[in-house]
């Protein structure tokens, strides 16, 4: 017999797939047909039971109801026996269970049996799981304008409706039927009105059918410790979770959480899009909130309580392995203790990993702890994502986060927290090309950071201070600055800070034509570099040593040292210093191969730079693209494209304004 057991969530169309399948295989099953509803979510009815089900499948095939045995096993045996000799199609719908269709099934083979249940039936031997997902966004509009019979000429709406309903095609069917409940409401009216309103679940109701009410008796079949974790998931208020984090949020042991999260799953209340990643359907998330609402207050602050908690210890943690400055002492540590259980983030690559896995939980949690006035994660995760988002991007994000940020530390009167969230602000401001915002914030971070004779603080805006003024041309003034880091970063043995600081002053002397001192300053930050095993300070030193030796000549010796760089920011995962790079090493290959070759690197770049949000490098990018266009006789594509650089040039403030100028007029432009 083959045996196919179709599971998934509710309101997924397990059993009109079935049905559709038992009329387009009906022929093949010359003995017959049967569909026995069992009825495990019926609303209002009772499950019905394998001896029940017997009763009815034996009548169905001839047997005198006073015929038919009494016991389940000979029921079952006699159903075996007359199913031996025949070929029939059985659709088995809405099983709670394997036991609910063991005795149900034929053992000869011929027949077809079709189950459908919302648990997986993986322990039902010789069943081949069909596992089924919500319709594709292009199939779910189709069926809504079906069902609507309106929308085909208004698809954004149709798919944005069919979007907030999360492409269930028993939510998609509700929506739809709204439509002729309100005849005088547009397409656009319904998906405003869906996507406006506080309960979306209620909204997805027509007569006796309703999402809520199938999700609810999805839920009363779980044990009441699973009832608590689904509702606990409720207020979790990021996109998916891994076991570590409900550990947390349940109060339990790593196993029980897994154990917890795998009976989810077989259920079908949760999927596990990604190994170890779990997630709850939309809908299904707004049902576990409601849900949730339900349990008394305390409960719900300790369990988010609990999840902040988390979040924010391995947030910090994990931060710290990817530091590019040394922290200021000023400030409390973190309040509460760290939670029993968390992942192993024991080094710079474990903690990267860590943090672009759980990037959309802790922008999530740090949002909802912002609307909640809990300060002290509104400031922390942000400073913990901070080196992550610089070097991957993207900026927007991480400004958003510490602009939040600051207005928290400001409306706790914390200066230690307003200090260094203003030295993380000016440091993307000045990625972004919003270089007057850098140096205000900068410069802000310096006073307050001298007002608290934090020397830490002060050498990190300083540092800051002289990129910022270096990237609009005030080369003395960044010379001043860096030097003072410096100064103040040997004064307190702080071997990172000297590293940035010397690289930083390099950089500055470099800019200048001060050849020899540039690379006797990146020399310095390499060595202190390496002696921490700061890779992304190897790394910038390194760029900073190609630059000079393309400058003064030495293009084997420059080729070699950004090829290192380049190597040691991919494996880092730095988008931002990889595009500068690659623009450095476009540069290089300009003046020592053709122009084609040039031009990857700079198209590479481009395309980093745009994707992250940094002003400077897309500028430098089109204006080496321009270069190269130019070279190989494109004269208007190269003026196109060198004329983009310089409006961006232009909107940073960017000393390369005239160059780029100059270079025009020479074309007449």
């Amino acid at each position: 017999v083959a045996i196919h057991a179709v599971d998934g969530m509710a309101g997924v169309g397990k059993t009109a797939l079935a049905i559709h399948a038992a009329h387009r295989l009906a022929g093949r099953f010359p003995d017959g047909q049967r569909f026995v509803a069992l009825r495990a979510h019926a609303p209002g009815q009772t499950p019905v039971d394998p001896a029940a089900a017997l009763a009815t499948l034996l009548q169905a095939d001839g047997v005198a109801a006073a015929q038919i045995p009494a016991s389940l096993d000979s029921r079952a045996g006699l159903w075996r026996d007359r199913m031996a000799t025949k070929r029939m199609l059985l659709v088995l719908d809405d099983a709670a269970d394997p036991d609910h269709v063991a005795l149900l099934l034929p053992a000869a083979p011929g027949s077809l049996v079709l189950i459908t249940s919302r648990r997986k039936l993986t322990t039902l031997p010789n069943t081949v799981p069909l596992p089924l997902d919500t319709l594709p966004p292009a199939q779910a509009r189709a069926l809504f304008t079906a069902r609507a019979g309106r929308g085909h000429d208004d698809p954004r709406a149709a798919a944005q409706i069919t979007a907030l309903c999360g492409w269930l095609p028993l939510a998609v069917t509700l929506a739809a039927a709204r439509l002729h409940t309100h005849p005088a409401w547009s397409v656009t009216d319904l998906a405003t009105e869906l996507a406006t309103t506080r309960d979306r679940l209620a909204e997805l109701a027509s007569g006796d059918l309703a999402v809520a009410a199938a999700f609810d008796l999805s839920y009363r079949d779980l044990p009441a410790a699973r009832q608590r974790l689904f509702r606990r998931l409720g207020l979790h208020p990021g996109p998916d979770v891994d076991p570590y984090a409900v550990a947390a949020l349940d109060d339990t042991s790593l196993a029980d959480a897994r154990r917890g999260l795998e009976d989810l799953l077989e259920h079908n209340l949760m999927t596990e899009p990604h190994r170890g990643r779990y997630r709850l359907h939309d809908l299904i998330a707004e049902h576990a909130r409601s849900r949730a609402a339900d349990d008394p207050p305390a409960e719900r602050d300790a369990a988010r309580d609990r999840l902040l908690g988390f979040y924010l210890h391995t947030a910090t943690t994990a931060g710290r392995y990817l530091a590019r400055n040394t922290a200021p002492a000023a400030g409390a540590g973190l309040a509460g203790s760290p939670p029993a259980e968390v992942p192993t983030v024991a080094s710079p690559e474990q903690a990267a990993d860590w943090l672009a896995r759980e990037q959309p939980n802790l922008v999530a949690t740090a949002g909802w702890a912002a609307t909640h006035h809990r300060a002290q994660a509104t400031i922390a995760i942000p400073a913990a994502l901070h080196e992550h988002l610089h070097a991957r991007g993207p900026w927007s994000l991480a400004r958003d986060l510490h602009r939040t940020a600051l207005t928290a530390a400001r409306h706790a009167n914390d200066r230690p927290a307003q200090a260094s969230t203003l030295a993380n602000l000016a440091d993307i401001q000045r990625l972004t090309g919003d270089h007057a915002a850098a140096a205000t914030s900068a410069g802000r971070a310096l006073d307050l950071s001298c007002g608290l004779g934090d020397r830490v603080g002060q050498a990190n805006a300083l540092t800051i201070l002289g990129w910022v003024q270096c990237a609009t041309g005030g080369y003395a003034a960044a010379a001043t600055s860096a030097g003072r880091a410096l100064d103040l970063s040997c004064g307190l043995g702080d071997r990172l800070g000297q590293a940035k600081a010397h690289y930083t002053l390099g950089y500055v002397q470099c800019a200048t034509g001060g050849y020899a001192a540039a690379a006797a300053s990146a020399g310095r930050a390499l060595d202190l570099s390496c002696e921490l095993g700061n890779r992304l300070g190897q790394a910038n030193a390194l760029t900073t040593l190609g630059q000079v030796r393309h400058a003064t000549g030495d293009h084997a010796a420059a080729s070699t040292s950004l090829g290192q760089a380049l190597d040691l920011f991919r494996e880092a995962a730095d988008r931002d210093g990889e595009a500068e790079t690659l623009n450095h090493i476009g540069e290089l290959l300009l003046t020592s191969a053709t122009p084609a070759a040039a031009q990857r690197r700079f198209t590479a770049a481009l395309g980093i730079a745009r994707t992250i949000g940094t002003a400077a490098h897309e500028a430098r990018a089109l204006e080496g693209i321009g270069t190269c266009a130019r070279r190989d006789g494109h004269i208007d594509e190269g003026v196109m494209h060198l004329r983009q650089a310089l409006a961006i040039y232009r909107r940073i403030n960017s000393p390369n304004v005239a160059g780029i100028e100059a270079t025009l007029r020479c074309h007449g432009h």
